[in-house]
């Protein structure tokens, strides 16, 4: 054979190579990208932003779970045995609003119309520019919530993709196992790998002290909020008033307080909080819950792992809350309302500037 001969089969077998890599990618589908699930693979869940905008986009269903860590714990069959819906779990780890709220984007313009979205709303992610991503938590996978098909090669060829997911998916369906994919009450699911106890939490600290200063509120912190909630929590509750969006603060612990009490950021946190509040209840399909006030939670730090994450019982019992209010019309202390706003906002104050944090320290 000669040297030309050889280098063209060398370059044919090659992308014979390539070509059936991409293949088999394209065919099994491992983040959904082109289709929902086939039936007769086996699909590990566990990459949420490489997985999420295929689960979005193609899966079935009518109710969504999401939101940061926060949300990882919830059970999606508990939160469907209590509301009566087919839910999934979508959370984004560390995400900003602007992550959650596209991937949000991506179901209504897929065609889905959910009965709810369940939503968890970080305190520390209210003053952020509206279009901030996480970069520091690498590439952002534009070739996955894209819609141009010319930059697919960067999945069909994706090292990851072909060898954590095509190949296994293919020797299990070769092995005969069942198809399916993992639950998603399994999917994102963390509470196993953490340890909830107090002395974590407290990190060796031996006191809360007042604060030096009290710190304001900045015009340019404020205007970054108001663009932040306006583009990344309301915006699809404005354009779809078919859905409840069911959107709650987080029950952090009463240690997470007394940090930025300490650090003279209380008073603008509340300030911002009522803000986004505000802004939120101009709209009858968004209902508002906040934790803050269940100190019988907050208040016992061997619930948490860091002073913002709770345990999976904690979901658990959002979960059950909330279903009492909206499902069995039940009055909630924790669901605010142009109603109430005024009376909660003033207690919620009293009790985190006069708490007594230094009891927190057994």
């Amino acid at each position: 054979m000669s040297g030309k001969k050889w280098f063209a089969s060398i370059i044919i077998m090659c992308l014979a190579a390539l070509l059936v890599l991409s293949g088999c990618v394209f065919w099994t589908d491992p983040f959904f990208h082109y289709r929902s699930p086939r039936d007769y693979f086996y699909y590990d869940l566990e990459e949420q932003r490489y997985q999420n905008d295929g689960i979005t986009r193609h899966f079935d269903y009518d109710a969504i779970i999401t939101g940061t860590s926060m949300c990882e714990n919830f059970s999606a069959s508990e939160f469907d045995s209590v509301f009566g819906t087919n839910s999934i779990k979508v959370t984004f780890s560390g995400a900003t609003y602007k992550e959650i709220e596209e991937n949000l984007k991506a179901s209504f313009n897929s065609g889905h119309s959910p009965k709810y979205v369940l939503r968890g709303l970080d305190y520390s992610l209210l003053v952020r520019d509206k279009d901030e991503l996480r970069l520091d938590m690498g590439q952002y996978p534009d070739y996955l919530t894209n819609r141009n098909p010319f930059d697919d090669v960067k999945y069909l060829l994706n090292r990851d993709a072909i060898v954590n997911y095509t190949l296994p998916i293919l020797l299990r369906y070769l092995k005969g196992q069942e198809g399916g994919h993992t639950s998603f009450d399994s999917y994102s699911y963390t509470a196993s790998r953490n340890t909830f106890d107090s002395a974590v939490v407290l990190n060796g600290r031996t006191s809360f002290a007042d604060p030096v200063t009290i710190n304001e509120a900045t015009e340019d912190e404020t205007n970054m909020l108001t663009g932040n909630i306006e583009y990344n929590v309301i915006s699809m509750a404005k354009e779809h008033p078919e859905t409840t969006f069911l959107y709650f603060f987080p029950p952090y612990s009463m240690d997470y307080f007394g940090i930025i009490r300490e650090e003279g950021n209380l008073s603008k946190e509340l300030e911002y909080k009522r803000q986004a509040i505000d802004m939120m209840l101009e709209y009858d399909n968004i209902h508002v819950y906040s934790f803050t006030m269940a100190t019988d939670i907050t208040t016992d730090l061997d619930r948490y792992r860091d002073p913002a994450h709770y345990d999976e019982d904690v979901n658990s019992w959002i979960i059950q809350k909330i279903g009492e209010c909206e499902v069995s019309g039940a009055e909630s202390e924790y669901r605010i309302t142009k109603d109430n706003v005024e009376e909660y906002s003033a207690k919620e104050k009293e009790l985190l500037e006069n708490f007594d944090y230094n009891s927190l320290i057994g």
